[in-house]
């Protein structure tokens, strides 16, 4: 028998015993005491009771299956099922659920309903997501939930005397860094014996304060859902949900209250609570339907904002505020009408509002804050019409045409803050910018230099996509699809003073066609292209402006009313300036005002500390001209009676063509083998092979200022680079391209895995054994080209003559990742009797990675950064479990 012969007769089985239910009558009463029509006709009951050990504990083994704990578990299931039998008047029925009751993954659903009246459910369901090496991360800070984390009270800063007595220094904590000789005056010098002590009583104050904190999320989650009809034409539902999640997860953090960049990676706890709450109303009769729909969500987040001490002044706690609360309502209509026999038309349209108003946290840090709360709105709009028609039996057509118009309504305003709580620098705010702003003179007095004067920026976006489908069936067994897809996006921000958009148009044509083949009665087969073009309008460099307005108002010294953006729009440029080297004789009026050095924009000249102009060329993917190609395939063999092969490929091709800086290049591809042998209904194996390739090529420039500097500690040379000494290179930093580099990460991963099906065992017929397992292993490589310059530690007063000042490093190739996953489960059945089975289960799992990113979060890893001493995943974990199940 082949297996179209196979899928024939299963529907003639299936439709045998749908008819039975039906019929009744004699040939109920006939058949009515054989099992296989007790188990569709009558509803059964069935329970399972066991327990199960754990080798040991491991996050990452537990990530989502509640086997994170190392020990004894209980195994425990059930499903009641109840109300009138199939062959009486009586069409009430109830059923209670529960899987994984003694675990972290549980729930419980119950139902009750009336065919074609009513029908009420309810159900209760968990979810613990470990951090995959949450049971590694160590901290000494002391605290949880909303309260602030703080050191312990015998705190010491971290140093490394040997390097700086006073110098803040995480690596301090590592003694085998506080031990090692540091070159001092060009010279290895150990450290005395009184910095050594120094060290160690840093090392035994802190150290010990180093503890352990579960990193995990765990959501609960409660719904309820009502459905009716209230008549044969009318029904109506609705739903509620609450959901509530706790836990805490990994929170980078950053300040710079003692004098520069500290960060520290803290626990960050998580109380958050979701309600949802839906509502349909709908109508229906033989041509047509219509339906109305509303939805509701609340979210709350506990925990309004997270404290902690600076470990490198402790005298000093930093706060930063959580997530805030939100609001989203919706209305949403959707219908549909036969226009004769052959064409249909569909449509829906929704409304949706989105609020968050939560107050905002405002303290030193921030001194002007116009308005007490964003009042963040956002309204969403959205329709689609689908209208489809089969003209004749082997033809399908279709066509259709979205919008999705998100507008965000939030008012902007112009806000003003120190980076990361940083003290306020002694100098005013430009005195043209103070006036701009129009604040009191109280607030007035608290903007200095070093405040950022950003303004926000509402993104609105806008969908309109046409989809137009053909669906042929040339000949028996023979199919042809072609689809073309056209979008196009728009984005803007009401209130910006100058479009904050990288990209205010995009527009996309995608364009498929497959085909699919019956070549013989066991041998099918499907191929599909896709080709896409997406074209940007134009690319705006300059979109960061949106968010610095200082940028469009003339700053004190400047002539002729010149703005930064004026200046910059006069001149052609970008932020980035005029692609030009130190400047000789050196720039004067405006242009040493606003490109000093023939640099980028100047910081100041648009208040705001960080830099946020843009190397031209520089392209963000999803707003860059792309051309994609994609080809697909898969292949369905059935070589005999018992033997069935199935191979599938898939390829696709990412070009950013007009992209100098950022993603150039993105490809992937995968090929799948399949093969399942079915000796007979007792006995199967399966085996299959998957192999997957990801590449990403990506370009960046580490730019440098221009610079008149021409020496480093009295020495000239370079070795190495572009340019042979320091005056040159220092000249031509923003032109020197040993500076541009690139990168190619790459990942291949292979797959096997297989099952082996055996049931009908013992003499008596009564074990089942299933044995399958799957075992992975991917390689990650990122090769480097290009490199930068690092200053010669010995290259000070006194050198000897001829020494390099300075050496130009050459990128290498990042360190290989690779992480092998291997998984083997047995499983035993003993059925007891007809209705009763044993089970015994057995799975070994074994996880190793070697990423070395993790190297940076132990002791010594980075001077500024509190070390957390996670370490890559790795786990070798025994299961074994004993069950008891039971059908009545």
């Amino acid at each position: 028998m082949n297996r179209k012969d196979k899928y024939i007769d299963s529907r003639v089985v299936i439709g045998a015993a749908v008819a039975s239910l039906v019929a009744g009558g004699a040939a109920w009463a006939a058949d009515g005491d054989s099992p296989e029509v007790k188990a569709l006709t009558q509803p059964s009951s069935s329970i399972e009771v066991g327990a199960g050990n754990v080798s040991s504990s491991s996050f990452k083994f537990g990530e989502y299956n509640g086997l994170q704990k190392d020990g004894g578990f209980v195994l425990g299931a059930f499903d009641f099922q109840g109300g009138g039998s199939y062959d009486s008047s009586d069409t009430t029925r109830w059923r209670i659920q529960g899987t994984d009751l003694g675990l972290s993954t549980r729930s419980i659903n119950a139902e009750v309903g009336k065919q074609g009246t009513f029908r009420f459910n309810v159900g209760y369901d968990e979810l613990r997501h470990n951090a995959p090496t949450g049971d590694s991360y160590q901290t000494p800070y002391i605290g949880s939930g909303g309260s602030p984390f703080l050191l312990p009270s015998n705190w010491i800063v971290p140093t490394v005397p040997r390097a700086s007595a006073t110098g803040i220094n995480a690596r301090g904590l590592l003694p085998a860094v506080t031990s090692a000789n540091a070159i001092v005056s060009g010279l290895s010098t150990a450290p005395t014996a009184a910095q050594l002590a120094t060290a160690g009583a840093l090392q035994a104050a802190d150290l010990p304060a180093f503890h352990g904190y579960q990193l995990y999320t765990e959501r609960k989650r409660l719904d309820a859902a009502f459905s009716a009809v209230v008549t044969p034409k009318w029904e109506f539902s609705a739903g509620v949900r609450s959901e509530d999640r706790t836990g805490a997860k990994a929170m980078g953090t950053v300040t710079r209250q003692s004098g520069g960049d500290i960060a520290a990676i803290l626990a960050d706890p998580i109380d958050q609570t979701t309600r949802q709450f839906n509502a349909t109303l709908g109508y229906k009769n033989k041509r047509s339907f219509v339906q109305l729909s509303y939805f509701a969500s609340v979210f709350d987040n506990n925990i309004k904002s997270l404290s902690w001490q600076n470990w490198a002044l402790p005298g000093s706690t930093a706060t930063m505020s959580s997530a805030p609360g939100n609001k989203s309502s919706q209305f949403l209509l959707s219908a549909g009408h036969d226009l004769g026999s052959f064409t249909r038309i569909a449509a829906s349209g929704s409304m949706t509002r989105n609020t968050q108003n939560d107050a905002f946290m405002v303290d030193a840090g921030a001194p002007l804050v116009p308005v007490s709360s964003l009042n963040g709105k956002v309204e969403t709009t959205n329709y689609a019409v689908k209208l489809t028609s089969r003209p004749v039996k082997a033809l399908n057509l279709g066509l259709g045409y979205k919008s999705d118009d998100r507008k965000n309504k939030t008012a902007v305003n112009t806000y003003g803050f120190f980076d990361a709580q940083e003290a306020a620098g002694g100098a005013a705010i430009n005195a043209n910018f103070g006036t701009a702003l129009n604040v009191s003179p109280a607030v007035l007095a608290l903007l200095k230099s070093n405040t950022n004067i950003n303004a926000n920026r509402p993104y609105s976006r806008k969908l309109g996509q046409l989809d137009a489908d053909v669906d042929w069936s040339f000949a028996r067994g023979h199919g042809l699809h072609v689809n073309y897809e056209s979008a196009k996006i728009d984005r803007y921000c009401t209130g910006s003073w100058i479009s904050c958009v990288d990209a205010a148009s995009t527009k996309e044509d995608t364009f498929t066609v497959s085909l699919r083949s019956e070549f013989t009665a066991t041998l099918h087969g499907r191929l599909e292209y896709i080709q896409g073009n997406r074209k940007v309008d134009a690319y705006n460099e300059n979109a960061f402006l949106a968010l610095v307005p200082m940028a469009n108002v003339s700053p004190t010294g400047a002539t002729g009313g010149a703005t930064a953006y004026s200046f910059m729009l006069a001149n052609g440029w970008n932020g980035w300036g005029p692609a030009l080297g130190l400047p000789v004789p050196a720039t004067t009026g405006n242009m040493a005002l606003f490109f000093p050095n023939n640099n980028a924009l100047a910081n100041a000249m648009y208040q705001n500390q960080n830099r946020i102009s843009e190397l031209p060329g520089m392209r963000r993917y999803n707003m860059a001209n792309r051309d994609r190609d994609r080809a697909r395939g898969e292949v369905d063999w059935q070589v005999g009676e018992k033997f069935a092969l199935q191979g599938s490929g898939d390829y696709r091709s990412d070009r950013y063509k007009d992209s100098t800086y950022g993603l150039t290049v993105e490809r992937d591809w995968s090929a799948n083998f399949e093969a399942v042998y079915t000796g007979s209904e007792k006995f199967s194996v399966t085996a299959f092979y998957t192999r997957q390739k990801e590449q990403q090529q990506a370009a960046g420039n580490t730019y440098t200022a221009n610079s008149a500097a021409a020496n480093v500690g009295g020495f000239t040379a370079i070795s190495g680079g572009c340019f042979a000494t320091i005056a040159l290179r220092n000249a031509s930093n923003k032109l020197d391209p040993c500076l541009n580099w690139a990168s190619d990460m790459s990942s291949m991963t292979n797959v096997f895995g297989f099952s082996i099906d055996r049931k009908g065992l013992l003499p008596n017929g009564k074990l089942s054994v299933k044995l399958d397992g799957d075992w992975s292993r991917s390689n990650t490589l990122n090769r480097m080209t290009g490199g930068n310059y690092a200053n010669n530690p010995l290259a000070v007063a006194g050198a000897p003559a001829g020494t390099i000042a300075a050496y130009y490093v050459p990128a290498t190739d990042l360190p290989r990742v690779t992480t092998d996953v291997m998984e083997l489960r047995m499983q035993f059945g003993y059925a007891l009797s007809a209705r009763s089975t044993l089970r015994l289960g057995a799975l070994y799992a074994d996880y190793s990675s070697s990423d070395w990113s993790y190297a940076g979060l132990g002791f010594g890893g980075a001077s500024g950064v509190l070390p957390t001493n996670q370490v890559a995943p790795h786990y070798g974990v025994s299961v074994v479990t004993l069950g008891y199940s039971a059908r009545f």
